[in-house]
């Protein structure tokens, strides 16, 4: 009997449901007018010559970069020489031929038009080279706790050679093929207006431009850029291989550090973890320690090596010694994006050592170890 009257309730409160009018309605919302930042971003290391771009920040209504090109951008060490950076006339990037240096202290400034001086302050922290003893690759489950998802890693452990004091490091794992990774391709101008001609909607072609006439590393870039934009499957596919067609292509002689693609790392060490749901960069601070152990992943490694198919690719660690503005910058960045596909977390402020603007200005050493090839 009780659970007769269970039902019979059930049936008359959905049938009360079905019959409440709709109750949705439009609320305008006063967005408050927000005077726009400078935004600085330039993270430097002595392999790589002064790069720093200016922009603008946005709001959540517009979708194109806001740059800056009439600003005078100078960068002074603490023994006063002067470097100028010079816009490039593109994207809001300032370049000089000089290269950081290690240990040296660097005071930015930028003066633009009707704005307050802009300054900061970092260094390239001091190099301390990392080793990798012979290992041998054995694979284990490891469960992420953060996205309750197995992995296949083997861990590897990465020798300092000395006791670091002040320890600052993030690494992550990648791969490079030799197949691959010495092309670059482009797509012109005039190829891109056949596309359009072609059926290409306006809001990608609005983000090929930015692309075009520019020697890229992946082919699939501008795929990528069909899978967002274009719904209609047939399209798509005509667009993909009229691209395939379009596209120029030349080989380089070097291993650029964007033709490396991206395999998992996880901290295995008490001072090392990594943020939120990102599963390709672990990060530690800690003070006196000798090494780290970390957890490699790579699933078409693992599938090869069960299937004793070798693929000729090679597997590297990446090793970055960082200033903490450097740290506490990434740490904030990846939990900020992170916290993007949960509704009810609050707002995380990415972190910024920029003074009357915002952004990051902050010095690395970097270090790639070759671990193998498969």
């Amino acid at each position: 009997m009780m659970k007769k009257l269970i039902v019979k309730y059930s049936l008359v409160a959905f049938t009360v449901f079905l019959t409440l009018p709709a109750c949705i309605k439009d609320m305008e919302i006063d967005v408050p007018n927000t005077n726009r930042e400078v935004v600085v971003a330039c993270l430097f290391n002595p392999q790589d010559k002064w790069k720093l771009t200016l922009s603008k920040t946005k709001t959540l209504q517009e979708n194109e970069d806001i740059f800056i090109d009439n600003a005078r951008v100078e960068i002074t060490t603490e023994t006063g020489e002067n470097i100028t950076l010079s816009y490039t006339g593109e994207k809001g990037i300032y370049t000089s031929d000089h290269h950081p240096e290690m240990g040296k202290t660097y005071t930015l400034k930028v003066n633009i038009p009707g704005h307050m001086e802009i300054t900061a302050e970092s260094k390239v922290p001091g190099f301390v080279e990392v080793t990798v003893p012979d290992f041998e690759v054995k694979w284990v489950k490891y469960l992420y706790s953060n996205n309750l998802m197995d992995y296949d890693v083997f861990p590897l452990q990465v020798n300092f050679g000395e006791t670091v004091q002040e320890a600052r490091y993030l690494f992550r794992a990648y791969y490079f093929d030799p197949r691959e990774g010495y092309k670059r391709y482009l797509l012109t101008m005039d190829s891109l207006e056949k596309l359009k001609k072609a059926g290409l909607p306006e809001n990608a072609y609005r983000e090929s431009v930015k692309l075009v006439d520019q020697w890229l590393v992946s082919q699939w870039t501008f795929e990528h850029i069909l899978r967002d934009f274009v719904d209609e499957f047939n399209l798509k596919a005509r667009l993909a291989h009229l691209i395939q067609q379009e596209l120029k292509q030349k080989t380089v002689s070097t291993r650029e550090y964007e033709a490396f693609g991206r395999s998992v790392c996880f901290g295995n060490d008490f001072w090392l973890n990594n943020v939120s749901y990102d599963v390709m960069t672990t990060i530690g601070e800690a003070e006196n320690v000798t090494h780290a152990k970390l957890l490699y992943a790579n699933a078409n490694l693992k599938y090869s090596m069960e299937h004793n198919s070798s693929r000729d690719e090679e597997f590297w660690l990446e090793a970055i010694q960082a200033s903490k503005d450097y740290v506490d910058y990434y740490r904030t960045y990846i939990l900020q994006v992170s916290q993007r596909i949960n509704p009810y977390s609050e707002p995380v402020m990415v972190h910024s050592n920029i003074n009357n603007g915002t952004g990051i200005f902050a010095g690395f050493n970097r270090q790639m170890i070759l671990l193998f090839t498969y």
